[in-house]
């Protein structure tokens, strides 16, 4: 199956664009308020809970301080004193749905270090899961990027330098008062090469992924033009269009991208209405009359689909087809197999497979802490092996054949010490040297955690269905609360009113 890779890059800038503030930018994909101490704004984002998971990458001659996003994007802003600066560099970019936010969170975060952080960019990078009004999941991440280099004190550098041009002789040339001179960038990130390339990158590591998880998903980096397909892409609609949008008023923009739905022939999901969902629901709540059911009944009814604990979740994080989690047929089937009809079960479920899963995950990491020292002293004597080896042959000759052995070698000889005492560390004196036994061990405890493995998943299974209801019963009561409040609220108001009339 052929996928697509949708990515944007733009460049965050005092003087065009809907975010024009780094601070700004920083708080929209970490979901925070920020405050700039450039403009003195207060930025406060969306009120959006799609947050998975946010990070700070530093090059090493960053400061520590850096680490902290607010203090980064501060620091660039006050650096930067042009109205029409250019700030960050913006990249949005897709991920498979099919990962777990733990796959997500390495890939991104190897993509990064390697593209980004190694270039000596400073990188905040953020995962979002959304969600639209149909459904569909959407897994992507944001990642800012700084548009400086930082010299080795980590101070920031200019973008570009003056390169004064000479004669023949290697003398500057007079041009009036001044030298004859061009400038020139500090860096090249902003050569129109990388977009390309970062592309290329991500979809090679999303596919090297997918090929490890037997995803059966290809991941095409190349634009339609590109492959030599006649269809036109779609285009960005941007916050005003998308606003209408969201209010049903069409926008051109908006035409344009449902026709080029159609020309690619991808428009073939068909929503359930709320009246078909809420049936099946009555349907299925009349078979298992209980408070879970009515749970379930009523956040459908409010939202269309159970919501995720995304970033409170504690299993969510591992598990893939999050989807599954959101279908009201899937959460009262299991429900319904586990005998959960109240809270106080729930609850009770929760503790018991709780410590279940806390019991098969520490007999799974003492495994691999096993393995792990295992396989430490076979690679340590594996490098110590060499020295040995050179050592023994010194010891065994005399003579001139020993001089000219000793001196042939005598890098080896000369560190055959300290690799004793760095063996010593793992492998104290005294303590047999059994190779054979120690690989034998390793694939014993291998085949022990296969099974331990398989129940693990499937408490993490339960548990994140466990997870989700417990959610969302809380999210549902707050909502409700939030409800009463306001019908109080204007309850109250219209009194004042009627009080006013008379």
């Amino acid at each position: 199956m052929q996928k697509f890779l949708s990515t944007r890059i733009s460049i965050v800038s005092r003087s065009k664009g809907s975010c024009r503030s780094a601070i700004d930018a920083n708080g929209y994909i970490e979901r925070e308020e920020r405050d700039c101490e450039y403009d003195g704004h207060h930025y406060k984002p969306d009120a959006k809970e799609d947050l998975v998971h946010k990070e700070v990458n530093l090059p090493e001659n960053a400061p520590e301080e850096f680490k902290d996003s607010a203090t980064l994007w501060n620091s660039v802003e006050m650096v930067e004193k042009s109205s029409k600066a250019q700030l960050c560099r913006h990249l949005k970019m897709s991920l498979p749905n099919e990962w777990t936010y733990e796959v997500a969170e390495e890939v991104v975060r190897k993509y990064v270090m390697d593209n980004f952080v190694s270039k000596g960019m400073c990188a905040n990078w953020a995962i979002h899961d959304a969600v639209n009004e149909k459904g569909q999941r959407n897994l992507h991440f944001h990642c800012l990027l700084t548009l400086r280099a930082l010299d080795e004190n980590g101070k920031w550098m200019p973008k570009q330098r003056k390169i004064y041009i000479l004669d023949e002789n290697g003398n500057k040339i007079r041009q009036g008062k001044n030298y004859k001179c061009k400038t020139e960038q500090v860096t090249d990130w902003n050569d129109r090469k990388w977009g390309k390339i970062w592309r290329r990158n991500l979809a090679d590591l999303i596919n090297e992924t997918n090929e490890a998880l037997k995803i059966d998903a290809h991941w095409e980096h190349k634009s339609f033009k590109e492959l030599g397909i006649d269809a036109p892409p779609t285009i960005h609609l941007g916050s005003k269009a998308n606003a209408l949008e969201k209010k049903g008023i069409h926008t051109e923009r908006g035409d344009y991208n449902r026709k080029v739905m159609e020309i690619r022939g991808l428009i073939n999901f068909i929503a359930k209405t709320s009246a078909s969902i809420e049936s099946f629901v009555s349907d299925k709540a009349r078979l298992i009359k209980n408070d879970v059911s009515d749970l379930i009944k009523a956040v459908v009814k409010r939202h269309g689909r159970l919501q995720l604990p995304i970033m409170k979740g504690e299993f969510i994080r591992k598990v893939s087809g999050r989807e599954n989690l959101q279908d009201p047929e899937n959460m009262l089937s299991f429900a319904e197999a586990k005998g959960i009809t109240n809270f106080d079960e729930l609850q009770s479920f929760m503790d018991e497979h709780g410590a279940t899963y806390e019991k098969l995950d520490a007999d799974y990491d003492k495994r691999s802490d096993r393995i792990k020292e295992l396989h430490t002293k076979l690679q340590s004597y594996d490098r110590y092996a060499d020295y040995l080896e050179v050592y023994k042959k010194s010891k065994s000759l005399k003579g001139f054949a020993k001089l000219k052995f000793d001196r042939d070698n005598k890098a080896m000889l000369d560190a055959y010490p300290s690799e004793l005492e760095r063996l010593r560390k793992v492998i104290p004196k005294g303590e047999k040297v059994t190779l054979g036994k120690w690989q034998k061990e390793i694939e014993q405890l291998l085949d022990e955690q296969e099974p331990i493995g398989a129940k693990i998943g499937e408490e993490v299974h339960d548990l994140t269905y466990a997870e989700v209801l417990k959610y969302n019963k809380g999210n549902e009561e707050r909502e409700q609360a939030n409800d009463r409040s306001a019908r109080e609220h204007q309850i109250s108001r219209q009194r004042k009113h009627s009080y006013l009339e008379r």
